[in-house]
């Protein structure tokens, strides 16, 4: 799929090594002191999510979930509702249905911002309470284990070959994967078939099936199909390479200087009080502290990056003027009048 002019550059020289990132040795991981909030939830809570079941999203949720209702953090039922469609636009616009009400939240990634950006949604992250973020994902690529694409230089060989034949799986037009695959037709010379889904574990599937050469998800998403030996990751689309698969070169080690990464987070209904946001700022940093979420953060690739409150506001703040910068250059950004 060919945009206008992208940001992206091809690197120069293939870099010969690459250090080994280690998930907790980030920044932004200072923990803030918060008052015990007054307010707490007294029926149970809806926890929606922008994508489908089985892809990162949902599966971060349900993460969360479990292990606010284990430590007691949440003491009363999280039902995680799935609101797939619009890149996120069904999800966001029933949220802010529910302005005033704290016992409905939802997961926030990158297309929390880009569909927006794109006027595919009358709401923004301005509507909500942005209740907090919680670490940051990047991307890998990943072809099925039989594929005769063994590395990612291999894939851009035959797309050259067979300009618009190599087909990538993707989420939705503007989200993360797609800004990926467009950044590696520009650093590579190359035209991708990017054909769209409804979340990246309908891509990983599809991918499985045959219906796609690769898909470019989330480690968390790929997880388990790496490790069960049916899909094989090819590159990281990230600076350095994960802690968790120190034999997969980054795209950049292969000649392709394509990165990007993606926050996830919590956001809630807007018009919330003080007392009932900082109930849900003190149950994602309690979340956030628990061993069991450290072990997910480290298991699936992740890097912890808190941010609460203001803090948080201020990050997506930041985010979306990144992602509205990106996708003017791809020309897929709604002009303002």
């Amino acid at each position: 799929m060919r945009f206008p002019t992208l940001l992206a550059a091809c690197l120069a020289s293939a870099i010969t090594a690459a250090p080994v990132a280690t998930a907790f040795a980030q920044a932004g991981t200072a923990v803030p002191k918060l008052p015990e909030a007054k307010w707490k939830p007294d029926r149970p809570v809806e926890f929606v999510v922008q994508a489908a079941a089985g892809g990162g999203s949902d599966i971060f949720a349900r993460t969360m979930a479990k292990i606010m209702t284990a430590e007691k953090i949440v003491t009363v039922p999280i039902n995680v509702v799935n609101k797939p469609g619009g890149s996120g636009a069904v999800a966001y616009s029933y949220l802010k249905t529910k302005r005033g009400d704290p016992h409905v939240i939802a997961t926030a990634t990158s297309s929390y911002l880009t569909t927006p950006i794109q006027g595919h949604s009358p709401v923004s992250y301005r509507d909500f309470t942005n209740t907090a973020v919680l670490c940051v994902e990047d991307y890998v690529a990943v072809v099925r284990t039989e594929s005769p694409f063994k590395t990612l230089k291999d894939l851009v060989e035959a797309a050259k070959k067979k300009p618009n034949g190599v087909r990538i799986g993707g989420s939705s037009v503007g989200s993360s994967d797609n800004i990926i695959e467009n950044r590696l037709e520009k650093a590579a010379g190359i035209q991708l078939n990017y054909i769209v889904f409804q979340s990246g574990g309908e891509a990983n599937a599809a991918l499985l099936g045959g219906s796609v050469d690769m898909a470019g998800p989330n480690p968390s998403e790929a997880a388990q199909l790496i490790q069960a030996k049916r899909l094989r990751p090819i590159a990281m689309f990230s600076p350095q390479r994960l802690e968790k698969w120190p034999d997969v070169p980054t795209a950049r080690e292969q000649g392709y200087d394509v990165t990007l990464e993606q926050h996830r987070g919590i956001v809630a209904a807007g018009g919330l009080t003080k007392d009932q946001e900082l109930f849900w700022q003190n149950a994602a940093v309690k979340l956030f502290q628990s061993a069991d979420f450290k072990k997910y953060m480290s298991d699936n690739g992740l890097r912890p990056l808190l941010k609460v409150g203001d803090e948080s506001q201020k990050y997506i703040a930041e985010q979306e003027k990144f992602y509205a910068e990106i996708l003017t250059e791809l020309g897929i950004a709604k002009k303002k009048k």
